[in-house]
């Protein structure tokens, strides 16, 4: 992990991290999604299915038998999810063992919406990061 890019001031988190999953998978590199609320994870998970008319990507748990044919692999237990190109953050905390297991991936991208409990939660996460010498890139999509 050389750096972790802070996408912020994102009108809708699932969406977002759909758009940028399309992104990833159609530049031929791998994602892992990775948060520890479930059922937020479960709606990025469904979005992915239906977010566009025409789109397919295919998709799996971590830890089921579709994860090895899959470029984009889902879990709430980050050491469960095998090292891919990218890693999608959508969790609130700072994973136990960051470093080590953020280590895994090439890029590191966490994704934060417009709530202002959020927007704080990854400002603690930030101030994490930086204090332990990791580049830190900001992204305000609130800007055009």
């Amino acid at each position: 992990m050389q750096q972790i890019d802070f996408h912020f001031h994102v009108a809708n988190r699932s969406m977002y991290a759909c758009r940028l999953i399309k992104k990833v998978t159609g530049l031929g590199l791998k994602a892992a999604v990775w948060s520890t609320n479930e059922s937020f994870l479960s709606r990025v998970y469904d979005d992915l299915w239906r977010f566009e008319d025409l789109t397919f990507i295919p998709h799996a748990w971590a830890g089921t038998r579709w994860q090895q044919q899959a470029p984009v692999v889902f879990s709430t237990d980050l050491t469960a999810l095998p090292a891919m190109n990218v890693i999608v953050l959508l969790d609130e905390g700072v994973p136990a063992d960051w470093q080590q297991e953020l280590a895994r991936f090439e890029r590191v991208i966490d994704i934060v919406s417009t709530n202002p409990q959020e927007l704080e939660h990854s400002r603690q996460r930030y101030r994490i990061y930086r204090s332990a010498g990791v580049v830190l890139k900001a992204y305000d999509r609130n800007k055009g």
